[in-house]
């Protein structure tokens, strides 16, 4: 337990520690609000400040809460943003809704409660002003004349001091362990081992190892910033909402706790006689699943010592001569420290179909009234000139099978795992499989990182065939959202698109995959059923194109007919993302990843395998 006291004491000696300073460096920080959206505060270091008040249910000061809607009222359009904050005294985000309903401010959920110590928050009515081109805190007391002086010579420029002022409000009870009583053997090695070893290690794809007690004491300061900012582990989802996730690499939030307030109370290594990250042993078996029934060389590739690697398309022969179902199939990496993703696509013998007839027998698949409908709507359009209007068709059609664009048309055909840290294996329930027909191929496309170091790739793709003659009675199929129209203005920080795919008969969802460019900034997965109701499965409130990861549910989801799975997310195409390629540019759709898609890549089981 953090006592009053020592709050206290932190507090005297932060006002002391003033005179020196301009104001108390907090560094960057993430959180997600209570309706799921995520603020990185370097995202507005284009703004002059960023005001924050406590919030909790029952406990919110109204009074300070009125004083704040007030400054909101006047300040919001010039540059300056607020927050309200819970300080992990509630997780229930509804009822932290229904709480601020009217109030007009998201609410910024630090279930952890990382973000409000930080911040030096001890009372409920203790608002705080945060420069976010700085990271520092400048001003911490009541949200009165005081408060709003701060903000006015912030937006003039000026240097600003910490000024505190007492308040009187009921105090924030902080939880959890002490950092000076955190043992490096017991709480902080354990969590290193189990979420980061695996990529930081030597041979690993992470750009450091942290595999002893003084790897990871040098590494502290790093430690610190990306669990506060919420950038690792990479391919975090919203946790708190939504299924549950097989695959989910969120770190807990006592894990959390443990270890930013240890890398707070100096990383202490003393007393540390033994050290389990030394002792740690790494599979020097290339296939997790057994050796492969057949083995896919990937031709060799040389990854320069720095620069950026284009994406590379490869095509692969798999020298199949007959057909053969597939169990399952595992990318062993080459070079893993440069390796970063692969994306497989299967192609069939005949090969993959052109854009145009792919689109003709995407109509053809729906009934005869509708595809003659559209293929009229097309003539007009072209007769008149005009580019046929292909998003509102895909708008208004969800059950064009949009797979049939990506060669996935063929029921039977089998699908080959692709390749993101920690995501390497596809494998299927027993009795089910995809089929290989002789003469398939593979097209990989292969994105790589530079390490430092020249270094060659030489990575294979693993295939477990079922036995000669044994035919799994049952397919894995699924479907593919993509958005054709997409036009992202310049310097546009959110916005927002929708997508619906529609789920053609009884199924059971097993996983889920969004897919966008530089420019991705965030998605959701909403299931809209025919009797009206809905519910999130999924929610990305950080998209990463680094990391391109499907999402596996823990327990497949049954769904009925006529399904609508809706992504929602949104794109930030300001100087803000700094993966930006050129904010000053409309955006539109496009393969190269400075262009854009807005994709829901969807894994399901049809529950009747009839034809």
């Amino acid at each position: 337990m953090i006592t009053a006291p020592r709050m206290a004491l932190l507090a005297l000696t932060v006002a002391a520690s003033s005179l020196l300073h301009a104001g108390e460096h907090v560094g960057d920080f993430a959180l997600i609000d209570h309706n799921g959206y995520q603020h990185n505060m370097v995202w507005y270091d284009d703004h002059d400040a960023v005001v924050i008040l406590p919030q909790a249910v029952g406990l919110t000061d109204q009074a300070a809460l009125t004083a704040l809607q007030a400054l909101h009222g006047q300040y919001a359009d010039q540059g300056v943003v607020f927050f309200l904050l819970n300080p992990g005294l509630q997780s229930d985000r509804q009822a932290v809704a229904d709480a601020v309903s009217g109030v007009g401010l998201p609410v910024l959920m630090d279930d952890a409660q990382l973000v409000s110590q930080a911040l030096g928050l001890t009372q409920m009515d203790q608002a705080v002003v945060y420069d976010p081109t700085t990271f520092e805190v400048v001003y911490r007391g009541p949200v009165q004349q005081e408060l709003e002086q701060t903000l006015r010579r912030l937006k003039a420029g000026e240097s600003v001091d910490l000024q505190e002022i007492a308040v009187q409000g009921s105090r924030i009870e902080y939880g959890g362990a002490e950092g000076a009583t955190l043992s490096y053997v017991n709480d902080i090695a354990p969590i290193i081992a189990d979420n980061c070893a695996e990529c930081h290690r030597s041979g690993g794809i992470a750009p450091f190892a942290m595999d002893s007690k003084l790897a990871v004491q040098g590494w502290s300061p790093m430690i610190r910033e990306v669990v506060m900012t919420r950038r690792m582990p990479p391919g975090q989802i919203d946790n708190k909402v939504g299924h549950k996730i097989k695959n989910e690499m969120n770190l807990s939030d006592e894990d959390k706790q443990k270890l930013v307030r240890w890398v707070d109370a100096g990383a202490s290594i003393a007393g540390a006689n033994e050290d389990p990250l030394t002792e740690l042993v790494w599979s020097d078996t290339k296939w997790k699943m057994g050796t492969p029934d057949l083995i896919v060389k990937v031709p060799a590739q040389t990854i320069p010592a720095t620069g950026v690697v284009d994406y590379m398309d490869i095509p692969i022969d798999l020298g199949l001569t007959e057909d053969r179902w597939v169990k399952g199939s595992e990318v062993a990496p080459g070079s893993p420290e440069v390796l970063h993703h692969i994306i497989t696509t299967v192609v069939p013998p005949e090969g993959q179909l052109d854009p145009q007839t792919a689109f003709i027998q995407a109509i053809n698949s729906l009934p005869e009234e509708r595809a003659q409908a559209i293929r009229a709507q097309m003539f007009a359009a072209m007769a008149a000139g005009e580019q046929p209007d292909i998003d509102r068709i895909f708008r208004e059609n969800p059950d064009i099978d949009v797979g049939v664009l990506l060669g996935g048309g063929d029921a039977d055909q089998a699908s080959v795992a692709g390749y993101a840290p920690g995501n390497s294996v596809s494998w299927n329930p027993d009795g089910v499989g995809g089929l290989l027909r002789a003469g398939s191929g593979l097209n990989l496309q292969m994105h790589y990182t530079t390490s430092g170091m020249e270094m060659t790739d030489e990575t294979e793709i693993g295939i477990y065939f079922y036995p000669e003659g044994e035919v799994p009675a049952e397919r894995m199929s699924g479907g593919v959202g993509n958005a054709f129209t997409i036009s992202i203005p310049p310097q546009a920080k959110d916005h927002e698109m929708e997508l619906v795919t529609y789920v053609p008969a009884d199924a059971e969802i097993r996983s889920l995959m969004p897919h966008m460019h530089f420019r991705g900034k965030r998605m959701k997965f909403i299931a809209q059923y025919p009797d009206g109701s809905e519910e999130l499965l999924l929610s990305v409130p950080a998209y990463s194109f680094n990391w391109q990861l499907s999402h596996e549910l823990a327990e497949p989801l049954r769904v009925p007919a006529g399904t609508r799975i809706v992504a929602q997310g949104a794109f930030d195409n300001s100087a803000q993302n700094r993966f930006n390629p050129d904010p000053d540019t409309e955006v539109n759709w496009g393969e190269q990843s400075w262009d854009e898609m807005f994709m829901g890549f969807y894994e399901w089981k049809l529950v009747s395998q009839v034809d």
